[in-house]
């Protein structure tokens, strides 16, 4: 080391380095300067902290001028290859980073199984991003090599086939960095991991699922959707993340469940299935907090919380209420914002709907007509707490979870443009339903089961890895998106099926039972139907 602290390059191996150095010929001389340096740098034979020559001894070397010499020293540093020195330190060969993982990832195998799933979620982070450039970038020979390489349905996938398709992927980057970062994690993972890999790949279902999920990205990035394609390869990677975590036994371990009702647990307005209430139990003997979601108030969701003797809170009102039964409060609120609820009712007066409140598990109302009047017998809902109160509410400053529309007594056809035009007026600025033909409520745009879901999980200490989800409607697909597992019924919208990991059975077959004993409590019941990766990976 020289006093700078600079490692002094010996006369035998300056003589070795300089002896590489040819004499340029004039054209395009400063390229061709910094071409022989970079040489020497990327080789290793200029180390990190070595001193080059000086630009006299440089140009005279290389017989060429000092301002060509000076031109392709400029490059070099804006290139990150060399760092300018104060007074005698000179010029330096920079510290480069090193393309290669193989270095700080190989320690790291072999030191237990679950070093998969950290290796596996490097991979995420790496070729999510590899898969949106590809959109972008990718020619036809690269979309040629990706159509080529797909397993043909009902064949085998070989390991060989799986790692040269995602080798395709990071070549149609056209970023070398892209290929070597996401090579190497997956050469150690295969390398390591041969037999795990080989009985993921046998897995019943596994090469099919695999197969549509490899489609799905190839047809993304065909057709230029960057975000379709990361997300295609998202869902992906987290479907293998999930198969080996199951094979090496460090499966994700879930700590809290979120269950929609209507359409989902429940197989009528009121029914839970003696199976459900049996699941649900073990779950919970098993250490599984659940909790239920609903687009219903706390009021009428009460009842079935109590008959499967839960003690959480629960998600009501579409997600803008966080109630505590117990207590019989809110614990957090994402309400419509006062101008805008003014706005809605006064709206749905205009065309002679009957405007309804939400506020903190109470029921406001312009009137009690005969339908609903109907629903407060048959369904044993609550009475109003007040009615021909709505302006008073509203000018009250009271928190207002939900507003909604009830059309029923219009015609057909008068009602039909009445809910159009509610939609028209107020889908930028709010989340509107219609779940029940003629009612159409509206919460706040940044109310969602999944947003309060995911408050409930941070004030509980549990990471979205750690929950469940499962639902069927529009309006559980961004909670089935967030969750660590995202279960759709089988009787789902498209969009919740698009969202989820898995589909269970529906409903009326106790899907929500089925999921639960598949995935918590790893049996199934006689009868049962096996869930099933879903169908819906692959793009359109």
């Amino acid at each position: 080391m020289d006093e700078n602290g600079h490692r002094e390059i010996k006369d035998d191996q300056l003589h070795s380095a300089e002896s590489r150095l040819r004499p340029i010929s004039p054209q395009t001389v400063s390229d061709q300067v910094a071409e022989q340096l970079r040489r020497l740098i990327v080789s290793g034979e200029y180390k990190p902290g070595d001193r080059i020559p000086s630009e006299r001894d440089l140009a005279l070397r290389l017989g060429v001028g000092r301002p060509a010499v000076r031109e392709a020293l400029r490059e070099l540093k804006a290139q990150g290859f060399l760092i300018t020195g104060r007074g005698a330190q000179g010029t330096t060969v920079a510290n480069l980073p090193s393309p290669s993982f193989a270095g700080p990832l190989s320690p790291l195998v072999g030191k237990g199984a679950e070093r998969i799933i950290e290796l596996m979620e490097v991979r995420s982070a790496v070729e999510i991003e590899a898969a949106g450039l590809a959109a972008r970038r990718a020619t036809l020979e690269d979309l040629h090599k990706l159509s080529i390489l797909l397993t043909d349905p009902g064949d085998l996938l070989p390991p060989e086939e799986d790692v040269a398709f995602h080798a395709a992927i990071a070549e149609a980057t056209h970023n070398p960095l892209f290929e070597r970062v996401i090579q190497e994690p997956v050469d150690i993972l295969h390398d390591h991991m041969a037999a795990i890999f080989s009985e993921y790949y046998k897995a019943p279902g596994g090469a099919i699922a695999l197969q549509q999920q490899h489609d799905a990205i190839r047809r993304a990035i065909r057709s230029g959707d960057e975000q379709k394609a990361r997300t295609a390869m998202r869902r992906h990677l987290d479907h293998v993340v999930r198969g080996l975590a199951q094979l090496v036994g460090t499966g994700r371990v879930v700590r809290l469940v979120f269950v929609d009702l209507d359409g989902t647990l429940l197989a009528g307005p009121r029914h839970i299935t003696e199976r459900a209430k049996r699941t649900i139990a073990n779950v919970r003997e098993s250490g599984v907090e659940i909790v239920l979601v609903s687009s219903r108030p706390p009021r009428e969701m009460r009842s079935l919380h109590q008959e499967l003797g839960l003690m959480t809170p629960l998600i009501a009102c579409d997600g803008a209420l966080l109630w505590n039964v117990q207590a019989g409060a809110g614990l957090s609120h994402s309400p419509v914002p006062p101008d805008l609820a003014a706005e809605v009712v006064a709206l749905g007066r205009d065309l002679g709907a009957v405007a309804n409140l939400e506020s903190d598990d109470e029921w406001f109302t312009d009137r009690i007509g005969n339908l609903e009047r109907d629903s407060v017998k048959d369904y044993e809902i609550f009475d109003p707490n007040g009615i021909g109160t709505v302006d008073e509410v509203l000018r009250a400053g009271e928190l207002i979870d939900k507003v909604f529309l009830d059309v029923r007594d219009l015609d057909e056809e008068i009602a039909l443009a009445a809910a159009l035009s509610i939609r028209g007026a107020f889908e930028s600025r709010a989340n509107v339903y219609e779940r029940t033909p003629g009612i159409i409520d509206v919460v706040s745009a940044d109310a969602s089961k999944a947003a309060m879901a995911q408050q409930l999980a941070r004030r509980m200490q549990i990471p979205a890895e750690q929950t469940m989800a499962i639902g069927d409607d529009d309006s559980d697909a961004p909670l089935l998106l967030w969750a660590g597992i995202g279960v759709a019924m089988g009787n789902a919208t498209p969009a919740a099926k698009a969202a989820a990991d898995m589909i269970t059975s529906s409903n009326f077959r106790d899907g929500v039972a089925e999921a639960l004993e598949q995935w918590l409590l790893g049996s199934k019941s006689v009868g049962a139907n096996v869930s099933v990766p879903k169908p819906g990976l692959v793009a359109e």
